[in-house]
């Protein structure tokens, strides 16, 4: 039952960050610039009704390059099998991209976001991937 939660909160941070977009204003900036790591595979079903495995740490491993430690870190634990490791990190990063720009507007609010969960992954992404919000937590 939690994997499910779990997946499903995954999912929709994952439908979200498609609706963030940028300011509109044609400047491009922080909010409207793509990441260089995009999901390529599918995001994980949340309907196949039995806990999902996770993949082993050997097999972490993005399309090409390498992740970094704190990245390789964030994920153990996260990915399940059959699910692009890449999509999962981007959820994670881009909880920290919702967090700083909450904070700098008002870090009253990030926290609030963060303890309610309405940014999702947003703890977990802050203990490894962007942990100068640490103080938030």
């Amino acid at each position: 039952m939690r994997t499910r939660i779990a997946a499903a909160a995954l999912l929709g941070a994952l439908l979200m960050t498609g609706c963030a977009g940028g300011s509109g204003d044609g400047k491009g900036g922080a909010a409207g610039t793509p990441s260089s790591a995009r999901p390529a595979g599918p995001a994980p079903s949340p309907s196949d009704g039995g806990p999902t495995e996770k993949a082993p740490e050997s097999k972490l491993k993005p399309a090409t390059g390498s992740f970094s430690k704190k990245e390789k870190q964030y994920l153990v634990g996260k990915v399940p099998k059959g699910v692009d490791p890449a999509a999962i990190l981007q959820a994670g990063q881009d909880a920290c991209d919702r967090i700083g720009e909450v904070a700098k507007v008002d870090e009253k609010a990030a926290r609030s976001a963060i303890r309610t969960g309405e940014i999702a992954n947003a703890e977990d992404a802050i203990r490894t991937l962007c942990p100068t919000y640490k103080e938030l937590l």
